[in-house]
């Protein structure tokens, strides 16, 4: 179906550093071993140190890694690619996007049919899927592999259709069997390749549902999360989590 001169590229994942369950270094090693992934990039929600010291590592490995994060916009879910200093969360999409461009970064829209997150703008997208020009995105992840939504990437891609936008799938994982299981097909095999077919709509999303095995390890894992959540409130700052 592709030719042997197209990569993949998973460019939504997260780390223990938000919610996910495995540290930055777990992540990379796991995409040198068990993937064929050529390019990724680590989005930890509004927090971008695990990626920074990943795409710092990326000589150690025989990948490409683009640093990230997802960025908890008013209206939505931004992945906030190539950018050095984290954006703020709680802006608009517009500022969210215009912070992320200022940075010389690129913004794609993360899971925009995810009704559970952002359903008036869902909405809005079905209804006047244009609306997106205005948003100044770079691109829409219509394959979000760990989607809650019944549908949601139908709806994505449904919206996707109707405009002349860039598309990209990814795996949104939070555990590391699931890494890989969304991702985007593009001409070439390295970062920079990635962003230009970006650029020239040359990229295409595919994927498998995380197994339901995933949503149970997070779920147990929520548990005592939400069990200390208050205590760690009110604990005195502690020196940052090591990457490994």
């Amino acid at each position: 179906m592709y030719s042997a001169e197209f990569g993949t590229a998973d460019v939504h994942m997260h780390t223990r550093l938000s919610d996910g369950l495995a540290s930055p270094k777990q992540v990379l090693d796991h995409v040198a071993r068990h993937t064929r992934l050529n390019v990724i990039a680590i989005t930890d929600h509004d927090r971008l140190d695990g990626s920074l010291w990943a795409a710092e590592q990326r000589g150690w490995y025989p990948f490409d890694i683009i640093p990230g994060m997802e960025v908890s916009a008013a209206d939505g879910h931004v992945l906030a690619l190539w950018v050095s200093s984290p954006i703020p969360a709680g802006l608009s999409i517009q500022e969210t996007t215009r912070a992320i461009h200022e940075q010389g970064g690129v913004a794609i829209l993360a899971h925009p049919g995810e009704m559970l997150i952002h359903r008036d703008s869902t909405l809005r997208y079905l209804r006047q899927p244009e609306v997106l020009f205005t948003l100044n995105v770079d691109a829409v992840e219509v394959y979000n592999a760990g989607t809650m939504t019944p549908g949601n990437n139908l709806i994505a891609r449904r919206i996707c259709n109707r405009i002349a936008v860039p598309v990209t799938g990814s795996s949104d994982a939070h555990t590391l069997s699931a890494i890989g299981l969304g991702k985007t097909r593009f001409p070439g095999r390295t970062a920079d390749e990635f962003r230009a077919a970006l650029h020239h709509r040359e990229t295409a999303a595919e994927g498998e549902r995380w197994p339901i095995t995933d949503y149970l390890k997070l779920s147990i894992s929520s548990i005592p999360r939400r069990r200390n959540k208050s205590t760690i409130r009110s604990l005195p700052l502690m020196p940052p989590t090591p990457m490994g």
